[in-house]
């Protein structure tokens, strides 16, 4: 499935982070000159409230030296029993043990848990990096039974 395809099936709200990231720049604006991707769709348990990588992206090689990199992810969970919120991240690298650039927010579940629940978060910063690569994490909060992220992309731009 081609990734704009992807983040269409989703909900309505995410139309619009789309048609920002998919929107020709006018012609004296400077877009993203790289990108890469990852779809993975090996499902990934999440421990009760232990934080898992969910998906990881390829290893980007920016344009230059100083880079502002964007990064969208997205994942498609079901919940662990007594979940009341997730909280998705975005980090640097492969582990969970990566520098945080996303927000850490609780989202509050909109089913009972146990419910398939699709959740999304983005992130940007700029690095003196001439490789970057992250990854999209998730955590459950006061569950007491393991929950699992059965779909995840991870999209990440650099200029």
């Amino acid at each position: 499935m081609r990734l704009a395809q992807m983040f269409m099936a989703c909900q309505p709200r995410y139309l619009a982070l789309v048609a920002l990231l998919l929107a020709p720049a006018p012609a004296a604006a400077q877009g993203p000159s790289v990108w890469a991707y990852n779809t993975c769709t090996a499902t990934v348990t999440i421990t009760t409230t232990t934080e898992n990588v969910a998906c990881s992206s390829p290893v980007v090689q920016t344009p230059r030296g100083e880079a502002n990199v964007v990064v969208a992810c997205y994942m498609q969970i079901t919940t662990g029993t007594m979940t009341t919120h997730v909280i998705p991240r975005i980090r640097r690298g492969t582990a969970i043990t990566g520098t945080l650039i996303s927000e850490e927010n609780n989202v509050s579940i909109g089913a009972a848990a146990g419910g398939t629940e699709d959740s999304a978060v983005m992130a940007s910063e700029d690095r003196a990096a001439t490789n970057v690569q992250y990854s999209c994490t998730m955590d459950q909060v006061a569950a007491d039974g393991d929950g699992s992220v059965i779909y995840s992309a991870i999209l990440v731009l650099a200029r």
